[in-house]
């Protein structure tokens, strides 16, 4: 069950009217960089704004998501905050189309909106009461997405025709600030889960989760290379307006159909095998259309991958929601949205630079998912059988493990401190004589580390290393 039902509704009316004016913004820069100029031109824009696009994404990680978690007043005020600074930026666009200015406000548009995905992403688990639900929370969530983006994008599409872009910039300025409005009535939080950096680490390297998000990234570089693909073969064939809208609403179905069919498949296969079933349908589908270039089976195509991308996202959501329990934090679904949303854009990038014809192009994406499924499985037993090598030594050694990877992170008083404990654990067993002077010291740099000194990992690690070898030799 949802805990405080009224504010995950609440959650539920910001987020469609968010994606619709998401919607808004998309067909305005479609129409500014795209549609009103030639193929020839359109590429260089197309690159430069790709080219700008990657940046928001090498900021969130390590930027916007610990902001996100030391905001007071939670995830709130960050919807609140990035939803009124994105229809403010919005507004002054509109009148910046034709001029360098369109690319910085651009830019600071999808900072905000990076941001805003990681704050509600980060928002869910505090409203859920049932961690068992988190899944079908979000699949809610996203199906109603889905709806309001894809109202969304008819109504731009309406305006465009029979205005221009300005009017639909200026009209999604107004629905990002019927969002803000909207989200001052989100519960302000206080709470901060404890922080667990160590488990936080270990399980976003874990091998399930590792392997799930290099498929899920697949699939993400694939829908941002047919969309730019398609783009430029269909303008460049003189296709019809009218056809461009059916791509898109053949690609909102698809992802409408893969919210509402996840539970069901989940119900018949397990997390692993619908990353690779979906990674296959739209390979298939691609090779198909390679073969026979036509409306229809383009049209297929897009639809496939919009159903198999979606169930995979809601697969991939429950492995790491299951996987990595303590990776809640904005941080982490920072971490983890960098990752697939650069493979977006990369994806997206070959297919503006490459100048693939039209049945080439479907086949270099068919036969890339088609190995990224083959493979599948024996990265899958590649990373089991590391796991099971890793986890059949001493608990002392994979601790200290864990210390030397911290401190290639440069969490070095964590790094001090589990090195202590491995330390403690491989004195605990040993019948070694010698390590007590190399124990006695580890103790006094990790209490020290606790008084406030500064961390000294090279010489804790140095000690650690005397102690776990001579519980070993």
């Amino acid at each position: 069950m949802v805990r405080g039902r009224t504010d995950f509704d609440k959650l539920l009316r910001i987020h469609p009217v968010h994606s619709a004016a998401e919607a808004f913004f998309a067909v305005s820069l479609a129409g500014s960089l795209f549609f009103n100029v030639s193929v020839d031109a359109a590429r260089p824009r197309i690159l430069l704004y790709l080219a700008l696009t990657m940046a928001p994404f090498a900021l969130l990680a390590p930027l916007i998501g610990p902001l996100i978690d030391r905001v007071r007043g939670g995830p709130r005020i960050v919807l609140s905050i990035t939803l009124a600074s994105r229809g403010v930026l919005a507004m002054m666009l509109a009148t910046q189309l034709r001029t360098l200015a369109l690319f910085p406000l651009a830019f600071g548009i999808m900072v905000l909106g990076r941001t805003y995905s990681v704050a509600r992403t980060a928002m869910v688990p505090s409203l859920v009461h049932d961690p068992e639900r988190l899944v079908a929370a979000n699949a809610r969530l996203a199906l109603i997405g889905t709806i309001g983006g894809t109202l969304g994008g008819v109504a731009a599409v309406g305006v465009l025709a029979s205005t221009s872009a300005p009017w639909v910039l200026r009209s999604s300025a107004i629905i990002y600030l019927l969002g803000a409005v909207l989200a001052t009535r989100l519960p302000l939080s206080s709470e901060h889960g404890p922080e667990a950096p160590v488990e936080e680490y270990l399980e976003l390297h874990d091998s399930v989760v590792q392997a799930t998000t290099l498929d899920m990234a697949a699939l993400r570089a694939a829908v941002g290379f047919l969309f730019f693909h398609l783009g430029f073969v269909l303008k460049s064939q003189g296709a019809p307006a009218w056809f461009f809208g059916l791509v898109l609403a053949a690609s909102s179905l698809g992802g409408f159909s893969g919210n509402i069919l996840a539970p069901w498949v989940r119900k018949h296969l397990r997390e692993q095998p619908i990353l690779t079933v979906s990674l296959i349908i739209p390979a298939a589908a691609a090779f198909v259309a390679g073969l026979r270039f036509h409306g229809i089976t383009v049209l297929v195509l897009v639809a496939a991958l919009g159903v198999s991308a979606s169930i995979a996202r809601r697969a991939y959501d429950s492995v790491v929601q299951t996987r990595a329990p303590h990776a809640r934090q904005g941080r982490a679904y920072a971490w983890l949205e960098t990752r697939l949303e650069v493979a977006w854009v990369l994806g997206a990038f070959a297919a503006v630079a490459g100048r693939l014809r039209d049945w080439v192009g479907l086949m270099v994406l068919a036969v890339a998912l088609g190995l990224v499924a083959l493979l599948h499985r024996r990265w899958r037993r590649t990373w089991v059988r590391l796991v099971e090598l890793q986890h059949s030594d001493p608990l002392a050694e994979r601790l200290l493990r864990t210390a030397e990877q911290l401190a290639s992170q440069g969490d070095n008083e964590q790094s001090v401190i589990t090195a202590t404990a491995a330390a403690e654990i491989a004195s605990a067993d040993s019948t070694a004589t010698g390590t007590n002077g190399a124990l006695g010291e580890l103790k006094a740099l990790r209490d020290g580390v606790l008084a406030g000194a500064v961390p000294q990992p090279g010489s804790a690690l140095r000690l650690a290393r005397q102690v776990v070898s001579g519980q070993t030799d």
